[in-house]
């Protein structure tokens, strides 16, 4: 079993994912009791499907009984130091730097599909997970060594920083935890203070009522008196990212997919309002981008 596990872990490498660990499923009563205040509380806003699949996310195995093991990775995808604040006051509409490049959901399944295909070719059931599965995927990274979570909720490497892709093959291969990095988070806070719309009810706590990443990517339809400032966010929004000392210091990605297209980094304003459908399915094919829908930018 061991040898098979490195097998797999190696395969992953060979794929190009620099990070990668092991877990097993359980996510541990601290995760399950923070992911039950964070519902009970109402700060998923208009994410039903986070209190609907809540129960599945506190156990894994209620989703998927046959699962014994997790396969998780992580890819860097930070190819630009380009700031947000910079890209607005020079009157740009600010995209998240997630979505610059090509839709990440795509990349992460092709390069875990080979370390998949493997398990399945001896006898193992595989299944690829990539952001929309109900699964804590960063209680996932943590227990697999592949960072620790930050005050902003996000799974922070010591040197590659938060600017993290997220992906797992859950398998009836029983796997071990790889083991918890340090947790280093500095006691600074930046990352809530810098937040344009104070987001933040408490460290490690995000209220999506709000977040302007949840009003620019998963908020459907007019928006509501109560609804937060946008402050020249278009789509997601990385201000609590971008002032994370191990942002600042993480080298730059070296991965052509996610750099940035032509116009995608902070679009004026103008430009995205005189998009016909003809041209925005043209721009926005295989783009993050197409989530929020022409409508809705």
């Amino acid at each position: 079993m061991d040898a098979l596990v490195r097998e797999v872990l190696a395969s992953m490498k060979s794929s190009r994912l620099p990070l990668v660990g092991t877990a097993s499923p359980d996510v541990g009563d601290r995760d399950r009791e923070a992911l039950g205040r964070w519902v009970s509380e109402g700060r998923f806003l208009g994410m039903d499907y986070m209190a609907r699949t809540a129960a599945w996310r506190a156990s894994l195995l209620q989703w998927i009984p046959w699962v014994r093991g997790l396969f998780v990775a992580a890819l860097p995808y930070n190819t630009c130091k380009t700031f947000s604040a910079h890209a607005i006051r020079k009157g740009g509409a600010w995209v998240s730097r997630y979505a610059w490049g090509r839709d990440y959901h795509r990349v992460m399944v092709s390069r875990l599909r080979p370390a998949s295909r493997l398990l399945e070719s001896r006898g193992f059931r595989a299944r690829i997970c990539v952001d929309s599965a109900p699964l804590l995927e960063r209680a996932f990274g943590v227990k697999a060594g592949l960072g620790f979570v930050g005050k902003n909720g996000c799974l922070t490497h010591p040197q590659w920083g938060s600017y993290l892709f997220l992906g797992e093959i859950v398998t009836d291969l029983p796997t071990k935890d790889t083991g918890a990095v340090a947790d280093v988070c500095w006691g600074c806070e930046r990352c809530m203070r810098a937040c344009p719309a104070g987001a933040f009810a408490a460290p490690y706590v995000l209220d999506a009522r709000r977040c302007l990443s949840y009003w620019t990517v998963e908020h459907r339809g007019a928006f509501p008196k109560e609804a937060p400032r946008l402050k020249g966010h278009l789509f997601g929004c990385d201000r609590c990212q971008e002032v994370c000392p191990f942002n600042l210091e993480a080298p730059l990605a070296e991965e052509p997919e996610f750099r940035p297209r032509k116009g995608f980094q902070a679009p004026s304003p103008d430009e995205i309002l005189g998009f016909g459908l003809r041209e925005w399915e043209d721009r926005a094919s295989g783009s993050a981008l197409r989530r929020a829908g022409i409508e809705g930018l």
